[in-house]
């Protein structure tokens, strides 16, 4: 897993890297230039690229944009580099950068130096040909106010020149601990994000104006680039590789996983099947799905592997508080509890579900839908334990958990997300984009996979019965959450790429669990 920084941390970490290990930032700041040269070499190989317009401010992201102009100069790109602010109060390294460019420019003629233009629009004509490539190196990681000029009509003008974009650190005008844009934001294509990616690339309005996120290595030492004191971490596919369950050779169907589904009502069947079927397909070895003798008969027709178990005296269309002394040795026989897809929000219900909760408290459960809604009815009575379970809000369900506001969570997703998941001693799934887990010791994970064709009805259900499958099968809560939140999203990027973004739901993620966890398994071919 690679760690995911704010600001200060980021900071904290260049100042450690010469506290502790001697190395001058210089030496970080020329690091970070050669890793953005060698994206440049890659990218060169796939587009005609000769002309390039870096804008640069006075701090040490104007610095790394210096440092970039000299190299791109001496490999023979034509480079036109602009400087955004005063030059009196430029950093050390960026000084020391920009005297080295200015020394270069009286002898290239391919170099050319711009301070504080009075008209943007003069630099078209500074070479033959149109610009190839813009890169914003104007203020990095530091900002913490909206955007004013000169650097707004920068970014504007950037934002509005045809040109592949490239953003040094982070895009200019992102806040890169929020994700917030601060006024104006520069709009990438590829942000190659310094020594260790930024929150705010993956949070908010990240997303939106970073586009592909490129990791350069600036020779952190290892005992700093995964320091335990920075909790966020961005999972990567090897991670899932190494907590894939492993199946036995004498496995059962009993022996590798058996989940008692506490799901569905009337008119939210769907919700039910589709969480059973997600289940089996990740490697549940039997999935046995509690209903009413009403609501049997559509289950039947429609699941094949799934096994039923009809309440003898319900004949309703919902769970109600009497059926609970009829399923306790069905709770006693299962792994895991799969609680909550399509059961909906009925008073009875609720009773039901607190009983269910409350006379099992170290039941390993999964929480989902309605589940977590009845939930929000009791999350703070002192007889419930959450040890052992696994929550997978959406945002409005987990402000309902949480008596937030929405916009509130956003804003500071990771400490409300860790401190409930802390307080409750529970597994947490933040389902958004990015989905992000948290767990009981206060770490957080961002998962990197899935698309916005996915927002349709029924994948929190898929999901829900992917990671109950998981933790069925022996992985703890939090490997479960990470290793089906992941193979979801890739499921649902597979399903993308076969079916398009406006076409996709959530029985096409089924459909491709298969391939995913195929992807993963195939790892071990390219590690050979």
């Amino acid at each position: 897993m690679i760690k995911v920084t704010t600001s200060a941390e980021i900071k904290n970490l260049d100042k450690l890297a010469t506290d502790l290990y001697n190395i001058p930032s210089i030496i970080l700041m020329e690091n970070a230039a050669i890793g953005v040269i060698d994206f440049i070499s890659e990218l060169s190989k796939e587009k005609i690229i000769t002309n390039f317009l870096i804008f640069c401010g006075h701090g040490n992201n104007g610095g790394d944009g210096f440092a970039i102009a000299r190299h791109l100069t001496n490999r023979g790109f034509n480079v036109c580099t602009v400087l955004i602010g005063n030059p009196e109060k430029l950093t050390n390294d960026a000084k020391i950068n920009f005297d080295i460019l200015n020394k270069i420019s009286e002898k290239e003629e391919n170099l050319k130096i711009f301070i504080n233009p009075s008209k943007l629009n003069k630099l078209k004509n500074v070479f033959d040909e149109p610009f190839d490539v813009i890169i914003d190196a104007l203020l990095g990681t530091g900002l913490n106010t909206d955007i004013r000029e000169p650097f707004l009509s920068a970014i504007n003008w950037m934002n509005n020149y045809k040109a592949i974009k490239i953003a040094v650190d982070i895009p200019t005008g992102l806040s890169s601990d929020n994700g917030k844009i601060l006024g104006k934001s520069f709009i990438a294509d590829y942000t190659l994000t310094m020594g260790l990616p930024k929150v705010g690339l993956f949070i908010n309005d990240g997303p939106r104006v970073s586009g592909k996120i490129q990791i350069v290595d600036i020779s952190y030492p290892s005992s700093l680039s995964g320091s335990e004191n920075i909790k966020r971490q961005l999972v990567e596919d090897i991670d899932i590789y190494e907590k894939l369950p492993q199946r036995p050779y004498d496995a059962h169907k009993y022996s590798v996983g058996k989940i008692l589904a506490i799901c569905g009502s009337a008119g939210l069947t769907g919700a039910a099947k589709m969480a059973c079927e997600a289940a089996l397909k990740t490697g549940c070895g039997g999935v046995l799905l509690i209903t009413s003798q009403k609501l049997l008969n559509i289950y039947a027709k429609s699941l094949k592997e799934v096994m039923t178990f009809p309440l003898k005296n319900n004949y309703g269309n919902y769970f109600v508080e009497n059926d609970f002394d009829e399923i306790i040795e069905k709770i006693h026989w299962s792994d895991v509890l799969m609680i909550g897809p399509g059961i909906g929000q009925n008073e009875e219900t609720l009773k039901f579900i607190k009983k269910i909760l409350l006379n099992f408290p170290k039941k390993k459960k999964v929480i989902d839908a309605d589940g977590l809604n009845l939930l929000a009815n009791f999350v703070n009575d002192r007889k419930l334990s959450l040890d052992n379970a696994i929550l997978t809000p959406h945002l409005g369900e987990f402000s309902r958990l949480t008596q937030r506001k929405t916009d509130e969570i956003k804003e500071n997703i990771f400490e409300i997300g860790s401190e409930f998941a802390v307080k409750y001693n529970a597994t947490l799934v933040l389902k958004g984009s990015p989905t992000i887990i948290f767990s009981p010791d206060g770490n957080s994970f961002i998962n990197p996979t899935g698309n916005s064709g996915m927002a349709t009805v029924g994948m929190g259900d898929v999901l829900t019965g992917m990671i109950s499958s998981f933790y069925s099968q022996g992985l703890s809560a939090i490997d479960s959450a990470i290793v089906g939140v992941y193979l979801h999203g890739l499921a649902g990027d597979i399903a993308l790429m076969k079916k398009g973004k406006l076409s996709l739901i959530a029985s096409d993620v089924i459909k491709y669990i298969p391939d995913a966890i195929k992807l993963i398994e195939n790892l071990d071919l390219e590690l050979e």
